[in-house]
């Protein structure tokens, strides 16, 4: 074992004295690639050489590829007497697009001295258009409809095939810039099948689009990132019983798997031209009304329940116009909602409730209910219209009966009387001398205790009032849901989608805060109306309503959330809240 570390240190010190005896020459550095014709998802492998010297490459300027490290390596060869050196930095590049691309000249300062490698040109084959059975992974993106109308949901479904086993798989969705964007909860399927000879498996994962405008709009290409699973098989054994895959050697290779963009062209709503006003839902839909007593009294309170049920965009639907009788007054309830995403669209139902106390007796009726809304099976505005509902009140069961104030007619008229003595009823306290004493004088000290205890009394039980009376104008309802929801966002364990919908309704809370109404919702229109009411410029409410949807495009795009946005999304949350509240 000695003699092992004496040899050792000797051919250190022998590979010192030589490298001290090299000559100093400058660096010199080479980038080249393994190929440059690949086909759509493949990779290429970079290698960036400095020969006499160490150095840093500077990948930054490569921008038609993902670059993953290789790994640096060094290798010395001594010929003749003479030793090289050289340092190998690998880099595996795959490409983000298909068609001429480029890796332009990289800087390597080596020796404090940069020197720059020579561009080199890359030609990535396009991905034909049908599928031969030949590659071994490939994704689809497709559409449940390629022209809906604005408002229309459809289903993008993003398909998987892979032949082969894959690894590490990271999927990034398209942006769905223009649309509203949710995935169908457990929407991702798995099944096998067969194309051109070859079986594949499939992964689909379904996502809920709305359209959120008209106008040709393109869906950007998804893309996954994986490692493919490349068996070797070795040969052991005079038989090869080995060569089974089972006992292979397998490596992996990176891909990044693309879809092709989509173009959908969304069809604008013809003008709407019925009676009343048009909801703004677009598909298929019922409304129906309900009161919980069409018999009361003066005073009394009934509930008129109105639902909107359907398939579309029933999370779009508003509480629609009710008339209602002067006799009575109404207090509108916030709704209550059971909507669920699926393959066939938002399908549930929205309650809207609203209380009615009746001022007077007699007999009354609530009008038919309309709702307008767009048919997109007949391609036609239709009206639903609710049953009328009668309402018998009764008088009030109270006894008492209102004072009425009248002014006279005339002039009143004097009641003259004699006047009579009628008695002693009123005598001194004290008759008798000895009441006459001198009485203690009380100190000040007592005098102002006597005085200013009631008052403290009085101003404590006045501010534990105002500390413990829950406020519940509507401006204040609000403000306090908003702060809450802020406080929400911030728990640790808070997941993600918590998060973004703690952010959306504190915003939203507070918007409605200072308009002084309740509400759970509103439209990014609505926000920056209320924004510009309360002083905001065009330009900053314009910014305050973009943060409104790049949190509502987070939350229903699916997107992961890293912990940097997360605390970036907070802090400008928390700010234009702040704002507003002033």
């Amino acid at each position: 074992m000695l003699g092992r570390t004496r040899i050792c240190w000797i051919f250190v010190i022998i590979f010192v004295a030589l490298s001290l005896c090299i000559p100093v020459h400058a660096a010199e550095i080479q980038a080249v690639v393994d190929r440059t014709h690949i086909g759509p998802g493949e990779s290429l492998e970079l290698t960036v050489s400095i020969k006499s010297g160490d150095g840093t490459v500077d990948i930054s300027p490569i921008r038609d590829f993902k670059v993953l490290s290789g790994g640096t390596s060094t290798s010395v060869q001594i010929i003749n007497g003479q030793m090289s050196r050289e340092v190998n930095h690998t880099y595996t590049l795959i490409p983000l697009k298909e068609g001429r691309l480029v890796i332009p000249p990289l800087t390597v300062m080596s020796d404090k001295t940069p020197q720059k490698t020579a561009e080199i040109v890359v030609t990535v084959s396009p991905k034909t258009k049908e599928k031969t059975g030949g590659e071994d992974v490939f994704a689809e993106g497709q559409v449940s409809n390629s022209s809906p109308y604005t408002g229309e949901p459809f289903i993008y479904t993003f398909k998987l095939f892979n032949a082969v086993q894959i690894t590490n798989a990271r999927l990034q969705k398209p942006e769905f810039s223009g649309f509203m964007a949710k995935e169908v909860d457990n929407s991702r399927k798995t099944y096998r099948t067969v194309m051109a000879g070859r079986e594949y498996q499939v992964t689909d994962l379904t996502i809920l689009l709305v359209p959120l405008g008209a106008g040709p709009k393109t869906i950007d290409p998804g893309s996954l990132e994986c490692d493919i699973v490349v068996r070797q098989n070795t040969r052991r054994g005079p038989f090869g019983i080995l060569d089974d895959s089972f006992f292979g050697q397998g490596r992996v290779e990176p891909r990044v798997i693309r879809t092709e963009p989509l173009i959908v062209t969304v069809k604008p709503l013809p003008t709407f031209n019925g009676k009343g006003q048009f909801s703004g839902l677009v598909g298929k839909f019922q409304i129906q009304s309900d009161v919980d007593k069409t018999t009361l009294n003066v005073g009394e309170s009934a509930t008129l329940s109105v639902t909107v049920s359907g398939t579309g965009n029933i999370m779009d639907a508003a509480a629609p116009e009710i008339s209602i009788p002067d006799a009575f007054k109404s207090y509108k309830d916030a709704p209550q909602e059971n909507i669920q995403p699926g393959v066939n669209g938002y399908t549930g139902e929205k309650i809207f409730r609203m209380a009615l106390v009746p001022l007077r007796e007699g007999e009354y009726t609530l009008e038919p209910i309309a709702l307008n809304f767009f048919d997109v099976s007949s391609g036609q505005y239709k009206t639903r219209l609710t049953a009328p509902v009668s309402i018998t009140v009764h008088p009030s069961k109270e006894k008492d009966k209102l004072e009425v104030y009248s002014s006279p007619t005339s002039e009143p008229k004097l009641l003259k009387k004699n006047v009579e003595f009628t008695g002693r009823d009123i005598l001194p306290l004290k008759e008798d001398m000895d009441a006459l004493k001198t009485q203690k004088a009380i100190s000040a000290a007592w005098f102002w205790a006597f005085l200013l205890v009631p008052a403290l009394l009085c101003l404590g039980v006045k501010a534990y009032l105002m500390r413990t009376t829950k406020k519940d104008d509507p401006s204040s309802l609000m403000a306090l849901r908003a702060d809450q929801a802020l406080k929400d966002a911030c728990k640790p364990d808070v997941s993600a989608d918590e998060f973004l919908t703690c952010l959306s309704r504190s915003l939203i809370s507070i918007l409605l805060s200072r308009a002084g109404v309740k509400g759970e919702s509103l439209t990014y229109i609505e926000a920056e109306t209320i924004l510009k009411s309360i002083g905001f410029s065009e330009e900053a409410a314009k910014s305050a309503t973009r943060l409104i949807e790049r949190i509502d495009s987070v939350r229903f795009s699916g997107h992961d959330l890293d912990s940097e946005s997360r605390e970036t999304l907070l802090a400008e949350t928390r700010e234009l809240v702040r704002k507003i509240s002033r």
